[in-house]
């Protein structure tokens, strides 16, 4: 299945229904932009209902990720900037990474955000109406995806209605 544009933004997912009690949906997914892929498709029998809880928090968030400071910077500057004060074990004091934990935190995106994610890191900004996504895939290559909030919006809520679906047609065991 597809949502979106995989030449602007899109998530390809495929259910693969796995007997569970809990109608938890398993399956496989990432989100395409162009040549830009974040995630591995091939990642068998991911969870994807942790992706939808970390989606399900981030559309009302979406508002909340606006900071000048990352709209003034490239997009790669922006991603060092949030990967050190996020994920960087340095001299810093316990007070500055709990302040940069703070401030910063909340652009952290998929990382960890399901099996098909393990190995990226990705952030999250908006800049207007636009929506940035910043990450490096497995190999440690940097790739960053504009896309409009109204598309990016869109997709996610497409996703999400699937999702739901996909759980009520989950085998039992």
């Amino acid at each position: 299945m597809q949502f979106g544009n995989p030449k602007v933004f899109a998530i390809e997912c495929h259910h693969e229904p796995i007997r569970n009690s809990t109608q938890r949906v398993f399956g496989r997914m990432c989100i395409r932009a162009g040549e830009r892929v974040l995630g591995n498709i091939d990642e068998p029998a991911c969870m994807l209902n942790v992706t939808e809880g970390f989606f399900v928090d981030l559309l009302p968030a979406i508002q909340n990720l606006e900071n000048r400071e990352l709209s003034e910077m490239p997009d790669v500057e922006a991603f060092k900037l949030l990967d050190n004060a996020v994920y960087l074990d340095d001299d810093r004091s316990s007070e500055q990474l709990a302040s940069d934990a703070a401030k910063y935190s909340k652009f952290d995106f998929l990382t960890n955000g399901g099996e098909s994610f393990d190995g990226t890191k990705s952030f999250i900004h908006r800049v207007g109406d636009v929506i940035r996504i910043l990450f490096t895939d497995e190999s440690d290559r940097f790739h960053s995806i504009h896309v409009e909030r109204e598309e990016f919006e869109k997709v996610i809520t497409q996703f999400l209605c699937w999702l739901e679906k996909e759980g009520q047609t989950v085998p039992a065991p």
